[in-house]
């Protein structure tokens, strides 16, 4: 999105991801950062064993600051999110008219994705209570059963793809089943334990790093003295 490009003076933005904040939280000297890219700072800093540091202004703190959200800011960026044309690589609302808006819901009954304001008449109408919403997508027939033209809202272990309520009574019939959005959420929570041993192996190799560079230190700092007994040896024996 061209209006979000990263400014250096803009509080709206990260300073470590270079995004519009998300999460936004404040440390005690007043700078705003994503909460989970603050954390990953501070994360990395006790693995290291480094103090914890501010990585705009880098004031450092004796102790880990404890991170509240933002409330305030984090209206202002959602404010500001409701507001910003769709950039090149984001889907559309298919009702606004002139400018386009970036669509945050897509509808698998109207086969359309709305903005902020256009997506209310989904939540507010009894009209519209049983149609399926989705994350904004601009592939809106993927999720549309070809066959019974209803949302592909099952996951069929058998097959190993997602189907329709039809199908599944159809023949997907018999079949271990559960819905696309559990599967979907189980996948995430595989991929997040992964990322987090992925992370904490990555951890243990940097102590082992630093471990290894203070024995070569000590070695260095042993050889040298070795030298310098062997040589005051030599000067001795000389006198």
């Amino acid at each position: 999105m061209a209006e979000l490009v990263f400014d250096t003076q803009n509080p709206l933005n990260c300073a470590i991801c270079l995004n519009l904040l998300k999460n936004p939280v404040t440390t005690t000297c007043g700078h705003s950062f994503c909460m989970d890219c603050i954390k990953g700072c501070w994360d990395q800093d006790a693995s290291l064993r480094r103090a914890y540091s501010c990585p705009t202004c880098r004031t450092t703190f004796n102790q880990r600051p404890a991170l509240s959200r933002s409330t305030v800011l984090a209206e202002i960026v959602e404010g500001m999110k409701r507001e910003v044309p769709a950039g090149p690589r984001d889907v559309k609302c298919d009702v606004c008219k002139g400018r386009k808006l970036k669509a945050i819901k897509s509808c698998l009954v109207c086969l359309a994705s709305y903005c902020q304001t256009h997506i209310r008449p989904h939540y507010e109408s009894e009209a519209f209570k049983k149609h399926k919403l989705v994350n904004a997508s601009s592939n809106l027939q993927q999720q549309i059963c070809s066959q019974h033209n209803k949302a592909l809202e099952i996951y069929c272990y058998n097959d190993r793809k997602c189907i329709c309520v039809v199908c599944m009574g159809d023949q997907h019939s018999g079949h271990k089943t559960v819905s696309a959005a559990a599967e979907m959420a189980k996948k995430q929570e595989e991929l997040k334990i992964k990322k987090r041993d992925f992370t904490q192996k990555i951890t243990d190799i940097a102590k082992k790093v630093q471990a290894f560079r203070k024995a070569v230190d000590s070695h260095k700092v042993n050889v040298i003295d070795s030298f310098k007994g062997v040589e005051w040896g030599q000067i001795a024996a000389n006198t």
